[in-house]
């Protein structure tokens, strides 16, 4: 997990200021939800569901303003510490209903061509998971989607909302960023 990684956060109008910043990215929303997660070993335990990632994106949507995730949110950056989790994560994120995220992996409406694409850039497994670096990378990753700067990577046509999700501890904790492209 050697490696680094840094953001420069700064308002609009300081990102507006720069000439070079026609196109710049600004948090819409933040939130995060941490939950007391019932024991593995109870009975009502469910392995299919994060309550935490599930409230934090519905703060992080209505601090946004947005009212149907499934088409006002571009394209995803999600925690897939495990492929399982990726699938479960577009489900509390409010993309696909329960039980139906691997059927949409698996019609490749999660792929960058995709209807709603989910982690463009490979996922946090592809960066070997830097732990205390996967938050940022999920951010970069946005930040050249929403710019038109990933590459052969890009998103078609011309994303406007971008989500990052970041979990914590083993659920308990999740975080939900909107990101949004303007232009000066």
């Amino acid at each position: 997990s050697d490696g680094a990684a840094a953001l420069i956060i700064t308002t609009p109008e300081i990102a507006e200021s720069y000439a070079h910043a026609k196109d710049y990215v600004v948090v819409k929303a933040n939130a995060l939800a941490v939950e007391t997660m019932t024991p593995w070993y109870k009975p009502s335990y469910t392995f299919t569901e994060f309550t935490s990632t599930e409230k934090a994106a519905k703060h992080a949507y209505k601090e946004a303003g947005i009212t149907d995730p499934k088409k006002e949110i571009s394209f995803a950056e999600v925690h897939d510490c495990f492929t399982i989790a990726e699938i479960i994560a577009t489900e509390d994120i409010g993309f696909f209903e329960s039980g139906q995220g691997y059927i949409a992996a698996e019609e490749g409406l999660t792929a960058r061509e995709g209807e709603k694409p989910i982690n463009t850039s490979g996922g946090l497994k592809s960066k070997g998971h830097p732990v205390g670096a996967s938050g940022a990378g999920q951010v970069v990753e946005i930040w050249k989607q929403l710019r038109g700067l990933a590459g052969k990577r890009q998103v078609s046509g011309t994303p406007d909302l971008g989500l990052t999700h970041n979990v914590g501890g083993t659920g308990q904790t999740a975080v939900v960023h909107i990101f949004e492209r303007r232009s000066s």
